[in-house]
């Protein structure tokens, strides 16, 4: 018995949730069309989202979308069912809300129905079309999945239009048309998102309203840097210049380029969906790379004299040498020459040995400065600027 409870619980709970999704389907679909003053689209939309779910909600959006398009039609079911759905509102609905909206406007509902000749008995239609209709789901972007009381502040052109097709035919969104019972595409497109297509089977009779869902581009980014940079996008490594052309997801991210030698670079990068961007990011010095040349310049010089003192000394050895055959021979007019030729070749040679290891030493100074050059992009920090008429980022930290 608690088995059978059970199951049948699960099951209206899950009849609940489909009639959930049905309802908001069309109640999104409702939304958008009376945003666009298609009252009419509106109008069905809202009525099959309120038989699949009827909350006063609902009910309040779809009179007012009947009320609307009784203005520009004015048919006797359109004033009749806004009667009757305003009704149903203000039984449910006490207090807050739209009660005061709805009240008025049942009034000039009720007033217009008196002139009509009162409520009438509406005739089904002696047969149901077989209709179908497009709407569109906008992955990524931000949508109000609550079923609330339409407002009438909402109308205007939607942020992004979308276009839809059933069998290449241009459609209008939202919208139900008379179709034949066969087989049809449906098709939608939006800028900056994948289009996508969808085939339809329509028995005859039946009316369906097909939701398809647009996927955003991601935008298409080219950075032109020095080789052998290496490149994160929001902390995540995509590899080392040069690289191909990347896909990023629209919005704000920030770019981060390190190379050996090279002052890290962070900066902030908005893109929109399906946008080409190219990015040419300079990059400068670090003070150890740059200070390598003048310690190898320095090393350079050091060298030079040591090879100009060697040079000298062997030149001094030489006279030195010279004298001392001289004195060998019992030549004693020598004077003190050998004493200062030897004196002069130690010197040059003391001076070759100091320039020497002092050219050695900054080598290998440079050595070390250039090789172990290696910044990273931590301790960066990238702030916005924002002020009037002035956009952009800065970027703090230690190198």
């Amino acid at each position: 018995m608690k088995a059978a409870v059970a199951v049948l619980l699960c099951a209206l709970i899950g009849v609940a949730h489909a009639d959930r999704k049905v309802a908001l389907k069309f109640f999104r679909a409702g939304e958008k069309a009376y945003q666009a003053q298609n009252f009419e689209a509106a109008a069905h939309n809202f009525y099959a989202a309120y038989e699949a779910l009827p909350l006063p909600e609902i009910a309040f959006s779809a009179a007012q979308a009947f009320r609307r398009q009784y203005r520009v039609e004015a048919k006797q079911e359109y004033v009749q069912r806004s009667v009757e759905l305003y009704k149903f509102y203000l039984s449910k609905v006490k207090t807050g809300g739209r009660v005061a909206d709805a009240a008025d406007s049942l009034g000039e509902m009720e007033r217009e129905l008196d002139k009509l000749g009162g409520m009438k008995t509406m005739a089904p239609p002696p047969e149901q079309p077989t209709q179908l209709g497009v709407t569109v789901r906008l992955i990524g972007v931000v949508e109000d999945s609550s079923m609330r009381e339409v407002s009438e502040t909402e109308m205007g052109k939607p942020a992004i239009a979308v276009r839809t097709f059933i069998d290449g035919k241009p459609v209008q969104p939202d919208n139900m048309v008379d179709v034949e019972p066969a087989d049809h595409v449906v098709r939608a497109e939006a800028d900056g998102f994948a289009p996508i297509e969808k085939k339809e089977k329509m028995p005859k009779g039946r009316s369906e309203l097909v939701e398809l869902e647009l996927q955003p581009l991601p935008a298409r980014v080219t950075i032109a840097t020095e080789s052998d940079a290496s490149v994160s996008i929001d902390g995540r490594g995509v590899g080392t210049t040069p690289l191909a052309e990347l896909e990023v997801p629209a919005g704000r991210h920030v770019l981060t380029i390190v190379r050996r030698g090279r002052e890290p670079v962070s900066r902030e990068l908005v893109v929109e969906r399906g946008q080409v961007v190219r990015i040419a990011q300079p990059l400068e010095a670090t003070r150890r790379r740059a200070s390598v040349k003048f310690v190898a310049g320095g090393a350079i010089g050091f060298g030079t004299l040591a090879l100009v003192a060697a040079g000298a000394a062997i030149v001094q050895d030489g006279r030195a040498s010279d004298r001392l055959e001289h004195l060998r021979t019992g030549n004693q007019s020598d004077d003190g020459g050998y004493a200062d030729a030897r004196d002069r070749r130690d010197r040059l040679v003391m001076g070759t040995w100091i320039f020497g290891a002092t050219a050695v030493g900054l080598g290998i100074a440079a050595g070390v400065l250039y090789y172990f050059d290696t910044p990273t992009g931590e301790g960066l920090r990238v702030n916005p600027i924002a002020g009037s008429g002035v956009g952009g980022a800065a970027v703090i930290g230690r190198f």
